[in-house]
């Protein structure tokens, strides 16, 4: 049965009996019925994400197969195209609890209204990230980065820039998928987007099948393939039967600013969350290298590894963004009470999982990536304390994906800024350069900015609630 039809027969059955959910909240088939179908959506957008690393992980090996200058270009021009690309990601984000909540209202009909309009809003902000990427261009041989880096990774970005428009394209379309319940085809997508990748690199990148060999030139072309293959599988299959109720492609629309408006309000500090985040990560790993190439090296591998983890809360977390807001939209208000319970039973198992993984198989991790016996040692003690920020970085990213399904995200990008910048990177600034701890002074900074956001963004849950 579709996932919505069950939630409607759910909450039915709810309704009539006495007392609604809080009489049975605490049932255990309750919860576990709710765990079900919420692992239901989950599960693909959590196996579109780790995949969506596959194709970093190709990037860099195909990268590492033209040299070491062109591994860490190559490694450079990804971050910086990533930076742009979170600017697509974050707009578009307000596209799935608008759409939930027109879901859970029964205004169905008017999701292809908001979805046309999303895809204008897709259109201007892939151009703009285009500009952003060519504006950085423009000053990078004026930055002080290595000089024969400068025009590899100019390389990669001149192609790669016009990747962004078509992903911002694919990112709307998945925040649709992700509002109705029908997550299959993203995960469907992203693995034919894997192997496109994969082809693309080998072909241009290494000259493989005949074609030239172009290098990070030919890198950052298979971005662009990529995305302009992913765009144009979804729109396809967005045309499919299982989306017809929903006509988003019935008539042509101009852009309305009264919708336009609605999703950007909720957008824009979802962006500049993303930002806060991001920019937070980028700023210890550039700690990490003032402090030398060892510490560098070993927050590398530790950071690497933590980041196949976060991939599943973060999956996660979309779910819980659209089955939030579908309750909240049929204002069932113990129903997203359930929700978020289950949501959090579910990612408590994912943090202790993964925090055991660290603890468990740390040496193993880190032989993957070197055979350096100093620098194993120093990396597996890098994910021990990786180990002990799974629970506060699971909590936080599920949270906020809770929080976007009320439509709250101004407050929480405020935690997120106080969290992230004045806690984690002031403690770890401190604890690094004061108390002499070192790499691992800024790893302290990390544990501690996201155990202060997921408490916050918890208690602005509670006062949420409260008020609902």
């Amino acid at each position: 049965m579709h996932n919505s039809a069950l939630d409607q027969h759910l909450d039915a059955w709810l309704l009539r009996r006495p007392g609604g959910l809080t009489a049975v909240r605490f049932q255990t088939h309750t919860v576990l019925a709710e765990v079900r179908r919420c692992l239901r959506l989950a599960l693909p957008l959590i196996g579109a994400q780790v995949v969506s690393m596959g194709n970093g992980l190709v990037d860099a090996l195909v990268a590492g197969q033209l040299g070491p200058e062109s591994l860490a270009a190559g490694g450079i021009a990804a971050a910086l195209w990533f930076f742009a690309a979170l600017f697509c990601i974050g707009m578009m984000a307000g596209l799935s609890p608008v759409m939930s909540r027109r879901v859970g209202e029964r205004r169905r009909n008017e999701l292809g209204v908001v979805f046309r309009q999303g895809l204008w809003l897709a259109v201007l902000t892939g151009v703009f990230a285009t500009l952003f990427l060519q504006l950085v261009m423009h000053y990078l041989p004026a930055s002080t980065l290595q000089p024969e880096l400068v025009p590899l990774i100019l390389e990669y970005l001149f192609v790669a820039c016009w990747s962004l428009p078509f992903f911002a394209l694919v990112m709307a379309a998945r925040n649709l998928c992700e509002a109705v319940g029908l997550a299959k085809p993203v995960l469907f997508v992203q693995l034919i987007g894997l192997l496109v990748n994969t082809v693309a690199n080998l072909a241009f990148g290494l000259g493989w099948f005949g074609a030239p060999k172009l290098g990070l030139t030919g890198i950052g072309l298979s971005t662009t393939l990529v995305m302009i293959c992913m765009s144009l599988v979804l729109m396809l299959m967005l045309r499919g039967s299982k989306f017809d109720r929903y006509a988003l492609f019935a008539q042509f629309d101009w852009p309305h600013w009264q919708e336009l408006n609605v999703i950007i309000r909720l957008a824009v500090p979802i962006t500049l969350g993303l930002v806060f985040e991001a920019g937070l990560f980028v700023a210890t790993t550039i700690q990490m290298g003032m402090l030398g190439t060892h510490e560098a090296a070993g927050h590398y591998i530790a950071m690497g590894a933590t980041s196949v983890c976060y991939m599943l809360p973060l999956g996660l977390s979309f779910a819980v963004t659209a089955r939030v807001g579908r309750s909240d939209g049929r204002q069932l208000r113990e129903s997203v009470r359930l929700r978020i319970f289950s949501a959090m039973i579910i990612v408590g198992f994912m943090a202790v999982s993964t925090a055991l993984i660290l603890l468990l198989f740390r040496y193993p991790i880190t032989a993957l990536y070197t055979n350096d016996l100093s620098l194993r040692h120093f990396a597996a003690s890098l994910l021990l304390m990786a180990a002990v920020f799974q629970l506060p970085d699971a909590a936080q990213v599920v949270l906020s994906g809770v929080l976007r399904g009320l439509h709250d995200t101004k407050v929480p990008m405020l935690i997120n800024g106080f969290s992230y910048w004045v806690i984690a990177f002031g403690i770890g600034l401190f604890a690094t350069y004061r108390l002499d701890y070192g790499a691992y002074g800024l790893w302290i900074g990390l544990i501690s900015g996201l155990t202060v956001a997921s408490v916050l963004l918890s208690l602005r849950l509670r006062w949420i609630l409260r008020q609902h």
